[in-house]
């Protein structure tokens, strides 16, 4: 199983749920939500505090593997909306911690409230969008409306997954990155094991960032993330499967 795939433009996709620019040395990941599970347990679902450990190997990994001089951290960094819990205050400077001696940037995300506050701590420098590779990439988390000027943009924000039933109906569920040559941009899955994610075969109406919402994606190819990453192909040809599976499982029933 391979554990990375190359595009165009200097751009490899890890199966560590990562993108390195070749050309700039940047490693970049996103949807981290640490704290996650403090704010489960203050709305009173009983959950341990376990992602921090399968992130923090994941990351050690990806840093050995890749070298990066930088480290881009493509916004919600934390989980909580309106303050710094303890747990996000440890856990981010666990991860910083790993991160010493690297270069670290980190873009607003919408879950990203207070966190200058962390690190400023650390001199960390906190942005709303980056540009890469002299303005050809724009890294943006993707929850607000982005002013792109044709360039190639790096939104995060969705966790994608791709979600597909079989002929007999087992589901699966799978992280995935999503890359659209044509209408220029590439979605990053969540770093978090726990975050949940939005199905990309779903309508394009049920994308949250207002950039993709009602775009036609079809075209898209899906870049699936199991024990390494799969090329899955075409969204179009991906719905087409969904479907037919579905118009089986159906006459399977009807013909009972």
């Amino acid at each position: 199983m391979r554990s990375e795939i190359s595009l165009a433009m200097g751009i490899r996709l890890s199966a560590g749920h990562a993108v390195y620019f070749r050309d700039d040395g940047v490693l970049a990941i996103a949807d981290l939500h640490l704290g996650y599970e403090a704010a489960l347990q203050a709305e009173h679902v009983s959950i341990p505090r376990f992602q921090l450990e399968p992130m923090l190997e994941r990351l050690s990994g990806l840093l050995k593997k890749f070298q990066p001089e930088t480290v881009v951290i493509n916004g919600d960094l934390k989980h909580e909306f309106s303050h710094n819990k303890s747990q996000e205050w440890d856990e981010i400077d666990t991860i910083l911690d790993l991160l010493d001696g690297v270069d670290v940037v980190a873009v607003r995300g919408n879950h990203d409230n207070f966190l200058q506050t962390i690190l400023a701590r650390r001199d960390i420098r906190m942005v709303d969008s980056l540009e890469l590779a002299g303005g050809k990439f724009l890294l943006c988390h993707g929850h607000k409306e982005v002013e792109s000027n044709d360039v190639f943009r790096i939104f995060a924000h969705e966790h994608p997954v791709i979600r597909m039933r079989d002929a007999v109906g087992a589901q699966i569920t799978l992280p995935c990155f999503l890359y659209d040559p044509e209408n220029r941009f590439l979605v990053m899955p969540a770093f978090s094991p726990l975050a949940s994610g939005t199905n990309v075969l779903s309508p394009e109406s049920s994308f949250m960032n207002p950039g993709l919402r009602g775009l036609d994606i079809s075209g898209a190819r899906v870049y699936a993330i199991h024990e390494g990453i799969m090329n899955f192909g075409k969204v179009s040809d991906l719905r087409e499967m969904r479907d037919d599976a579905y118009q089986k499982r159906l006459k399977g029933k009807n013909t009972r």
